[in-house]
């Protein structure tokens, strides 16, 4: 076998080893995603909106999961936006100057269950260490989900394939689909 297709190999092992994580599935209320064995999931919903922190043991970095338990209309997601995602972002970026750091901002876009999501990343670097919060947001079904990326730079990089299996996996089920039993016919 040539060099390059022994690295081929090794390469091609190395990725199935990484896609063949074995997932869990967590729902809740009409959500759900998909997450890695052996990742913690935190509920802290409360009346307005389901929230989630997902975390592996021992290691920094962390996804939360924001779904407001409000259905809006496509128009009314700018409204939302000011209302409670803009506030997020700011307070996410006043944590890192009151941890030291001097965070930096930029436009960012991703997916979350399907749907195109607008984003922010704030990068800031804490006693050396770099590391980010990305935040996207989109409606999904008809309700409004905020997901968090964070951490240090050299954990949110090894853990993205959790990343992309919960923010790809995340859906809203419409409550009305579930069928109904059917009355029983009396005799």
């Amino acid at each position: 076998m040539t060099r390059i297709s022994t690295l081929a190999a090794i390469f091609f092992a190395a990725c199935l080893l990484v896609t063949a994580q074995t997932s869990k599935n967590f729902s809740k209320d009409n959500l759900s995603f998909d997450y890695p064995e052996g990742w913690t999931v935190q509920d802290d919903s409360n009346n307005d909106a389901q929230q989630f922190t997902v975390a592996k043991p021992n290691t920094d970095a962390q996804i939360r999961i924001f779904v407001h338990k409000g259905r809006i209309s496509e128009e009314k997601l700018p409204d939302a936006k000011k209302a409670f995602i803009d506030p997020y972002i700011a307070a996410t970026a006043k944590q890192f100057v009151a941890m030291g750091a001097k965070p930096q901002e930029s436009p960012d876009v991703s997916e979350i269950g399907g749907v195109k999501a607008d984003g922010v990343s704030i990068s800031a670097s804490l006693g050396g260490d770099p590391g980010a919060a990305k935040i996207y947001w989109a409606l999904v079904g008809q309700r409004v989900a905020v997901l968090t990326f964070f951490g240090p730079d050299r954990e949110t990089k090894q853990l993205a394939p959790a990343w992309d299996m919960i923010r790809t996996s995340l859906k809203v089920h419409d409550p009305k689909a579930t069928p109904a039993a059917s009355p029983k016919a009396s005799p």
